[in-house]
């Protein structure tokens, strides 16, 4: 039980990260169709302009900083990636909608993300870098570890998977209980009847980019603290939420966070646990589900064929 407990926290904490990503994901594509691929190397631009205003870019060490400078590190790391979701969505998506191209705004989206990348290996290109908490996590228990009912679990986890929890009905709530909210499923549903209503279609639209961007954001700060992180760490972050939101046709957003889930308590289990009796160990947590997660993502597209702007 105890085991049981461990990967069920330890999973849903990493899966609800993952869950975030998969929201954001679905908000992007059931607003215009179009697969963000920028949005990984978006969160990592985000974690590391925090990580640069609230402890600078020395050498690697957890430590703790102080609630203003954190939240002045937050602000900083919503804007910058509101501000890239804004110009990835004018720059590299709007032209090639209106001229009907998928293959331009791939290709375009594409390249965002291996611009935003190159400038990561650059500015940051050590192997691994430690966001200081601003919650004293390790006053908690045993050096922020806390044992329930056997088990020995990470109390930052806890949280991690509460705040995830929040934040995914905070979005959900805002499009759905506010008047923008029902706009922007207005435009979803029906993009050619939402401007003849008079809805300010593009506006809109930018500002839902701008929003996923703040989500990306988000996630960046949840993940950030108290792990190594590098240039790679959105990049793998981005994929394992488009794995997710894939596997679920881009469906709801708590079916996209839902599958977000269940992928970080498959890694979990495969680190953790024997499966039919085989301990696979950590060398398979990141292959066996993302690939599993693809391969039913593939099985719903080629079932339910949808056309792209």
């Amino acid at each position: 039980m105890s085991l049981g407990l461990q990967i069920l926290i330890s999973g849903a904490a990493a899966g609800s990260l993952y869950g975030l990503v998969a929201v954001v994901h679905t908000l992007v594509y059931r607003l215009t169709g179009v697969v963000q691929f920028a949005l990984g190397d978006m969160i990592g631009v985000a974690a590391f302009s925090a990580l640069v205003v609230a402890a600078g870019t020395g050498a690697v060490a957890q430590e703790h900083v102080s609630p203003w400078r954190f939240a002045l590190a937050l602000a900083v790391a919503f804007l910058v990636a509101a501000a890239i979701g804004v110009i990835g969505y004018v720059g590299a998506v709007a032209p090639f909608l209106e001229r009907g191209s998928a293959l331009g705004w791939i290709a375009a989206t594409a390249a965002l993300a291996f611009a935003l990348h190159a400038l990561l290996e650059t500015m940051f290109g050590r192997p691994g870098y430690v966001m200081p908490d601003p919650f004293p996590f390790d006053r908690l228990g045993d050096d922020g570890l806390v044992t329930i009912a056997g088990a020995t679990l990470r109390a930052r986890d806890v949280f991690v998977v509460i705040l995830g929890l929040a934040v995914a009905a905070g979005a959900s709530l805002v499009l759905r209980r506010t008047r923008s909210g029902h706009a922007l499923e207005a435009i979803a549903s029906d993009l050619e009847a939402a401007r003849v209503v008079g809805l300010p279609v593009e506006r809109l639209v930018t500002a839902a980019f701008a929003l996923a961007g703040a989500l990306a954001a988000t996630v960046a700060v949840v993940a950030g603290p108290g792990e190594p992180i590098d240039a790679s760490t959105g990049a793998l972050l981005g994929l394992k939420g488009l794995a997710a939101a894939l596997a679920v046709g881009f469906g709801s957003f708590w079916r996209a966070f839902a599958a977000g889930v269940v992928l970080g308590l498959a890694e979990a289990t495969i680190a953790t646990a024997s499966v039919a009796g085989v301990e696979l160990g950590a060398s398979y947590r990141e292959v066996l589900p993302l690939a599993a997660a693809l391969a039913l993502a593939a099985v719903v597209a080629a079932r339910r064929p949808r056309e792209v702007a």
